[in-house]
């Protein structure tokens, strides 16, 4: 026997033996017959499915609530099924919204089940849903700068680069009325350029200021800008000339694109600053009508200048001349007890010739042309003093070669004059009685000397 039972062959067929006895164990349901085995069919529970829900318009509704938004699902299958489905994911419950309407209503739930996998029990199997209409509205969007710029520099108005436009809200109906503002920021702390933000995002607050986060906004980024720059101020343009024209030409009228620009500089500069003359046109480039870029220039103390270059409309038209007679010359500056006089010309009154366009010449008036001569700091006595023309715009005044505009002007001490009048008046004052002695020649030789001297005494 010991022989047998060492024998290679003989433990292999006592080992398969033994293996079959502890399988029949284990498989044989002792409340059965010994030849009934147990299923290999499981169950499984899954406490929180998810709710999904399906075919709604969101064109028009939003789901607003939804309760509960898990069920529990219990489910049964082989065990090799169900172990392979061992994601809750595998399992998907829906609610259809696709013939729902706005409001709160109940709804059935529909289940996908993995392959081979049956549904015992879903609870709960029905779900209150509620739909609300939705709105599309454009709103202005507001662009709003933080921060404060670096010493010196101020921040101009936030601008939009692109998209430019309204935007577009959508929310809920209910919502649609609370909202507030729309707006993007763009932050400009220390800044001392101009700060551009490429992609700011567009964020809807209600009247309270709080962000409304289920809003939905297009486009949901837009570009935007703020020039970070020195103080500015507008001022009037003004145009000033260099150079000749042709001299067969005369300006009728030089019109620039702008009536104003802005210049960026210091504080105390700007409020010195009342016109800005740095467009500069040179005549000797103008050979006919037309238009003409001049870059702006900068002058007094300026850092700059907006626009750079200003487009000027220049009109020119042959040269013509013309005389006025009889202009009036103005004095100014006679010290106070003077008084002046003017001696050459002996009527105080000049002839002018000028030149210009014949337009501009036709419609020029004497009070148009201001002639003015300045005595101030002169003494008592005769001077020649010259004469300052003021004419108006595109005119100029015609001189010979060598003339100069001058006039003789006598200053008088009012006080002397005063003096030699009174004195004039106690000598050439009349007597009181005729001498005696003194009797009239009627008609006698001696008749018109005595008359003459009479005459003498009575001027003297």
């Amino acid at each position: 026997m010991d022989k047998w039972l060492n024998h290679p062959t003989a433990l292999k067929i006592i080992s398969i033996i033994l293996g079959l006895l502890l399988w029949a164990v284990v498989h044989i349901d002792p409340d059965t017959s010994p030849q009934t085995v147990t299923s290999n069919i499981d169950t499984k529970t899954i406490e929180a499915s998810v709710i999904t829900a399906d075919g709604l318009d969101e064109d028009k509704y939003v789901l607003s609530a939804m309760e509960p938004t898990v069920v529990r699902l219990d489910v049964q299958g082989r065990l090799t099924d169900l172990m392979r489905a061992s994601s809750d994911d595998d399992y998907i419950v829906k609610v259809d919204l696709k013939d729902a309407k706005p409001g709160i209503q109940e709804l059935p739930l529909t289940v996908s089940l993995p392959k081979g996998i049956q549904l015992v029990q879903m609870s709960p199997r029905t779900v209150t849903v509620q739909l609300e209409e939705i709105l599309t509205k454009p709103f202005e969007l507001q662009v709003v700068a933080e921060g404060k710029p670096a010493d010196g520099f101020i921040a101009g108005t936030p601008t939009i680069i692109e998209p430019t436009g309204a935007v577009e809200v959508t929310l809920p109906k209910d919502d649609m009325s609370r909202i507030g503002v729309v707006s993007a920021e763009i932050n400009v702390e220390g800044a001392d350029k101009t700060v551009v933000i490429k992609k700011a995002k567009v964020v809807v607050y209600d009247s309270e200021g709080i962000e409304m986060t289920n809003a939905v906004v297009s486009p949901e980024t837009v570009q935007v800008e703020v020039k970070v720059t020195p103080p500015f101020k507008t001022v009037p343009l003004q145009v000033r000339y260099t150079g000749s024209l042709p001299d067969d030409l005369s300006l009728v009228y030089v019109k620039p694109a702008v009536e104003q620009v802005t210049v960026y500089g210091d504080q105390k500069t700007l409020n010195e600053l009342q016109i800005y003359d740095g467009v500069v046109l040179d005549l000797s480039n103008v050979k006919k009508s037309g238009s003409l870029q001049v870059k702006t220039q900068l002058v007094n103390g300026i850092k700059g200048v907006d626009p750079a270059e200003v487009t000027l409309e220049v009109v020119v038209a042959p040269i013509v001349t013309r005389t006025l007679s009889g202009l009036s010359v103005a004095i100014e500056g006679a010290a106070s007890g003077l008084s002046a006089v003017i001696r050459s010309p002996a009527d105080g009154n000049f002839d002018l010739t000028v030149s210009g366009a014949e337009t501009v010449l036709s419609k020029l008036k004497k009070d148009d042309i201001h002639i003015i001569a300045n005595v101030e700091g002169l003494e008592p006595g005769v001077h020649v003093v010259p004469l300052q023309v003021d004419v108006p715009p595109y005119v100029q005044t015609v001189l010979a070669n060598g003339q100069t505009l001058t006039v003789s002007i006598e200053l008088v001490d009012n006080a002397s004059v005063e003096a030699e009048q009174e004195e004039s008046e106690e000598v050439g004052g009349t007597p009181s009685k005729e001498p005696e002695g003194a009797l009239p020649d009627p008609g006698g030789e001696n008749s018109g000397s005595s008359n003459a001297a009479n005459g003498s005494n009575s001027n003297s």
